[in-house]
């Protein structure tokens, strides 16, 4: 893997990615963000109402694995899209 990680890694999450980008989260706007199985089942842990569709490439059964691995996570916040997510790790940056 890359030194970089995938778009969908959040700043609080210090695991490198699992693999190349499996699926895009979707939140209810429909912005979504690539990324590989584990921090795409993070961000969609994160998003209320958000959804896992794998990318074309990606190994069979990607989306469903992501969801299942969302539903085992136990977020500190949630958010309700991209943008309400960005906006608080901004405010968290600033105060930090």
């Amino acid at each position: 893997m890359p030194d970089t990680r995938c778009p969908a890694a959040l700043p609080d999450d210090p695991r490198p990615c699992d693999g190349r980008p499996a699926v895009t989260v979707l939140d209810t706007a429909n912005a979504g963000a690539d990324g590989c199985e584990a921090h795409g089942a993070r961000l969609l842990a994160v998003l209320d109402g958000a959804r896992p569709v794998a990318l074309p490439d990606a190994p069979a059964g990607a989306a469903l694995r992501v969801f299942r691995a969302a539903g085992a996570e136990s977020p500190a916040h949630r958010a309700a899209g991209l943008a309400e997510l960005a906006d608080s790790l901004k405010t968290q940056a600033a105060t930090a």
